[in-house]
């Protein structure tokens, strides 16, 4: 069981804000203890813009309370109209996220004995308030757990390792017709990363401003997820293509590969180094600053392994060649669609390390 900071950072304000309580003896202390859960946020800024929106969201609560307390009594209605008059007006404030303590408050008041409500509404009120100090307080003094450098580290290394898994299956399809056997294991290990980092970034992405690039985060992201996904079906398809290889029907030429065939498989491994070639550059880009270079898609290579496929196809008929067709078509895809967004993810500069 993990132990996060945000964890121990609401017990660690719940117990001060009810010492506090019992000190300067505001009573009850479950009100500032419930104010503190709902304030207690995982950055300092993200805690700071919302505890002044609570604290008037609270005073604005506190005053509807009060003038219906005292216009209409405390009955369940009043309460249910109450509530229902504080979420219409944070709505149109712009306070949606301010909601629940407002409710609350209102349930607090309103839930005063009648012939002390005026008293009974100021300690509760006081002990909301008490409850929002505490959490900004704590906050502020306790470090904020470190998502954004973390986050930076972990990307930067899956994408490292996402990129090589995912030019290692191009390379094992290549060079497939030489191997007798192959085993396609599940990226269990990248994927584990992948979903842990993808929390982290929902733990970490209040702390994110523009300058921090939270367009390149994402997109890193995105292109880890589809070098794990496609990596892995390239992978599954190399093994059964092996394997289909080396069945006792398998139709494969006694004199081995025609030279139309290698030459695609020379075209696809040319293309593997260029993207080889990109990876190492938005790898150190995501940590160096970096003009934008704009660069275009490789038009020429792209237009040279449509030749020879064109040449290829010209040579051969039949269901067995047109798997191998098929399954060509499916490799250059993946790298057309890898090479595209590593130009463009190199284009969204690099993490903000300051």
């Amino acid at each position: 069981m993990y132990v996060g900071a945000r964890i121990l950072k609401t017990g660690i304000a719940v117990t001060l804000a009810m010492y506090l309580c019992k000190i300067l003896h505001v009573e009850p202390a479950v009100f500032a203890a419930i104010s503190v859960v709902v304030n207690m946020q995982p950055s300092v800024r993200k805690a700071l813009h919302n505890a002044w929106e609570q604290v008037w969201i609270h005073l604005l609560s506190v005053a509807l309370a009060v003038l219906l307390g005292l216009a209409l009594g405390t009955s369940p209605m009043v309460t249910g109209l109450a509530v229902i008059l504080i979420i219409l007006l944070c709505n149109r404030l712009g306070w949606s996220g301010g909601i629940t303590i407002g409710v609350v408050s209102i349930v607090f008041v309103l839930d005063s004995p009648a012939n002390q409500f005026l008293y009974h509404a100021g300690i509760r009120s006081l002990a909301v308030f008490l409850g929002l100090g505490v959490a900004l307080g704590v906050n502020h003094i306790l470090l904020p757990p470190a998502h954004k450098k973390k986050l930076y580290n972990e990307l930067d290394r899956l994408f490292r390792d996402a990129s090589t898994y995912f030019l290692d299956r191009v390379i094992t399809f290549i060079s497939s017709a030489s191997l007798v056997s192959f085993i396609a294991e599940p990226p269990a290990e990248l994927l584990e990363r992948l979903d842990i980092i993808m929390d982290l970034y929902e733990h970490g992405r209040e702390e994110l401003t523009e300058q921090d690039n939270p367009k390149l985060v994402e997109r890193v992201l995105e292109i880890c997820q589809g070098f794990i996904e496609r990596g892995q079906i390239i992978g599954e398809m190399t093994a059964q293509r092996i394997q289909r290889r080396n069945a006792p029907d398998s139709r494969i030429p006694i004199d081995g590969l025609s030279p139309e065939y290698q030459r695609i498989l020379d075209v696809l491994l040319e293309g593997e180094r260029k993207l080889g070639f990109w990876a190492r550059k938005v790898n150190i880009g995501l940590n160096q600053p970096h003009a934008s270079e704009k660069a275009k898609e490789d038009l020429e290579y792209w237009a040279e392994f449509d030749q020879v496929m064109d040449t290829w196809q010209r040579t051969v008929s039949g269901v067995f060649y047109l798997r191998a067709m098929m399954e060509i078509a499916v490799v250059a895809t993946e790298l057309r669609w890898a090479e595209r967004r590593m130009r463009k993810l190199y284009d969204l500069g690099s993490f903000n390390q300051e």
